[in-house]
């Protein structure tokens, strides 16, 4: 549980819930508090949220916090992938369909919008959104009434929106790919998840607990990580974070040929260093990076030691047609 945070600020719908939801988001470390202080101040408002942060961070946790510390806790919270819609299907997804108005609708269907009435819709991997249907978001978001396929009407919508992005999105903006307007009418507050590199307390905590759950789920007696163990954890820079952590405490979990994690028994035994200096032997890259070239590089990595896609998936935290997406999109054979 957080301390100091000022749960109790005006502006909160229920400051004894609002420490509940809280604490649902683990750690203590300096940075996770500032996120936690500022979901406090943003929860009150009805302004629209962008949420920032390396892939693996939580930022659904965070999105899930600023609406459960807000007043529309009793509402609905809707979470949507924007990069696994099909586009043809975006209009319908968002807005929703009438009966007839494409090939195989045979019912009327609500749209997201109309779905988290009441309450707040979480559009994560906001930045993968097609342009033309920006556009149309816009509009949504600013008149709030969609139009469904096939309707002559529109309907009214009562939404909190709060979207999240691993993506720089002012370089998308400069690089056409994203609409300014937009960029500016979603980006009224921002809040920053820090990558677990950064909360180096805190990844040693959550190392801990993966490695009890695990070893119970396993029925395994594993006493902890050995010094090399923990060395390993803390130099690596875990570009995949949270996600990236969990998957790999439990694959050493299982392959643990001792009574406690060895480096050799983590995904990745070389010598790691940071991301912005990492060598051939770390990610592969040096300097200054974009974080879609850290993905990128991360993902070269796992695929290269993984013994098949579906393992290469488990490690990385994600189901099989996503890393079928991400490698057609870095061109990955």
């Amino acid at each position: 549980a957080m301390t100091g945070t000022g749960v109790a600020a005006p502006g909160l719908a229920n400051p004894a819930h609002a420490a509940v939801i809280l604490q649902k988001l683990v750690g203590e470390s300096p940075l996770i508090r500032a996120v936690k202080s500022r979901i406090v101040k943003v929860a009150g408002s009805m302004a629209p949220v962008l949420i920032r942060g390396e892939s693996g961070t939580g930022k659904e946790l965070v999105a899930r916090a600023v609406h459960g510390c807000s007043h529309r806790a009793a509402g609905p919270f809707v979470a949507v992938n924007c990069s696994a819609i099909p586009e043809s299907l975006m209009e319908a997804e968002f807005f929703g369909a009438r009966k007839g108005a494409y090939t195989g609708s045979a019912q009327d269907r609500i749209g997201y919008f109309q779905a988290a009435k009441g309450g707040t819709l979480f559009l994560d991997e906001i930045g993968d959104l097609p342009l033309a249907m920006q556009s149309k978001l816009l509009r949504a978001i600013q008149e709030r009434v969609v139009r469904p396929l096939g309707s002559a009407q529109e309907d009214t919508v009562d939404v909190r929106v709060i979207s999240a992005t691993h993506k720089d999105l002012g370089v998308a903006v400069a690089g056409g790919t994203f609409r300014q307007d937009l960029y500016y009418r979603l980006n009224v507050i921002s809040v920053t998840v820090p990558p677990l590199r950064e909360r180096t307390g805190d990844l040693s905590r959550f190392a801990k607990d993966y490695l009890s759950f695990f070893a119970g789920q396993l029925g395994r007696k594993i006493d902890g990580f050995s010094d090399t163990g923990r060395s390993a954890l803390l130099r690596h820079p875990w570009p995949g974070n949270l996600r990236e952590l969990r998957n790999a405490v439990e694959r050493a979990t299982i392959l643990a040929r001792g009574s406690s994690i060895e480096a050799e028994d983590l995904p990745h035994p070389e010598p790691l260093h940071s991301v912005a200096g990492a060598s051939e032997k770390g990610l592969g890259i040096g300097g200054e990076h974009s974080l879609d070239e850290i993905e990128q590089a991360h993902l070269m990595k796992v695929l290269g030691w993984a013994p098949s896609l579906h393992d290469a998936a488990a490690v990385l935290g994600i189901d099989k047609a996503t890393l079928y997406r991400k490698r057609k999109r870095f061109g990955i054979d």
